[in-house]
């Protein structure tokens, strides 16, 4: 008989009135986990409410049950964001695992076939519609603070870069009216679907990085000549593989210009100043943001402090010796790559941010 584990989860996950395919526990002060509700069983309100009265932050689920957690979770996402009692850092805590796995299933499809299918796509317009539905009402910032930091993985990349976007672009809204120019401003309902595609275009904006070998994403220190040009390649093979897909043109182009230089220094196209697309503009911001905040293989993650310096280009920023042995010469002179108007105002926004952590 095999030794069973366990996956705590929390409670506000589990809708009332729900027919999870998946056990649930809860453990005992003796240690012992006890099951609460077997597999296709209804789960009432009043039962819920007893678990909070009882205390019990988490609950637990048999780990080889955790496929089915995770499609449960992303059925029910946006009714489970929509949960009052369900504190908000358990909400991000829960859509950080759904869009991770959304995206992580993305991007593996995607490898298989080289194109992006209208499945994935789809799966991708509702997580970012669930997303802004949750940005609009917790009225907090708390839980984007809490995802700054962590490892640099691309799938987790992708989930801060598309949280991040939106709610910079929520929250500077004459920006966003820059990336569609002719857009009726104060008109809810394009505000909200033009969000979702500029959500949508953060989500996907490496999605040519499936076709780069992990050796390569995850190498231990600088990249040779022959890698780097592997490396910028990925802008146009995400593009290429959206190219055939409903994807607004204006999302297409922000992917493929994403690593565009402000001074026309970037790639693949040199392209210079408002040449470059004002969603790519906002992405190169946030993709740089997110990866110098994140632990990489070769360089432990900045502080959001430092590394706001090194992209303003204070005299402790990129005026530091590439000496150091905290810095990598990838991350100096970094103040040429952006658009300085939308980085002051992307920094003004990380203070709004860094005043929740």
């Amino acid at each position: 008989m095999r030794d069973t584990k366990y996956m705590a989860i929390p409670p506000g996950a589990i809708l009332p009135g729900s027919l999870p395919r998946f056990k649930i526990y809860v453990l005992a002060p003796d240690g012992r986990y006890i099951l609460w509700a077997r597999s296709g069983n209804e789960v009432g309100r009043d039962r819920l409410a007893m678990l909070a009265e009882m205390g019990q932050k988490e609950v637990f689920i048999d780990l080889d049950e955790e496929i089915k957690y995770e499609k449960y979770l992303e059925s029910n996402l946006g009714t489970i964001l929509e949960n009052q009692a369900m504190p908000d850092d358990q909400k991000a805590e829960v859509f950080s695992r759904v869009s991770t796995n959304v995206v992580k299933d993305t991007f593996e499809t995607s490898l298989g076939l080289g194109t992006m299918q209208p499945e994935s796509l789809r799966r991708t317009q509702a997580l970012v519609n669930h997303s802004l539905m949750f940005i609009a009402e917790s009225n907090s910032l708390k839980p984007l603070a809490k995802m700054i930091g962590h490892d640099y993985k691309t799938y987790e990349h992708a989930t801060k870069v598309l949280w991040f976007t939106v709610a910079f672009l929520r929250r500077n809204p004459d920006v966003l009216t820059q990336i569609v120019p002719d857009i009726e401003a104060y008109h809810e309902v394009q505000v909200k679907e033009l969000l979702k595609q500029c959500g949508v275009g953060a989500m996907l904006h490496d999605i040519g990085k499936v076709f780069v070998a992990p050796e390569i994403l995850n190498k231990n220190g600088p990249l040779d000549a022959v890698e780097w040009e592997i490396i910028k390649r990925h802008p146009l093979t995400s593009f290429a593989m959206l190219a055939d897909t409903e994807t607004p043109v204006f999302v297409k182009k922000a992917i493929l210009q994403h690593h565009e230089d402000y001074n026309g220094e970037g790639y693949p196209m040199g392209l210079k100043g408002k040449n470059i697309n004002v969603l790519a503009r906002v992405l190169r911001i946030v993709d740089v943001f997110d990866a110098m905040t994140s632990r990489r293989p070769y360089k432990e993650a900045f502080s959001p402090m430092e590394a706001a310096r090194i992209m303003v280009g204070t005299p402790n920023g990129d005026a530091a010796s590439t000496d150091d042995p905290g810095r990598d010469a990838r991350d100096l002179g970094m103040k040429k790559c952006f658009d300085e108007k939308l980085l002051k105002k992307f920094i003004v926004f990380l203070g709004k941010v860094s005043s929740e952590m």
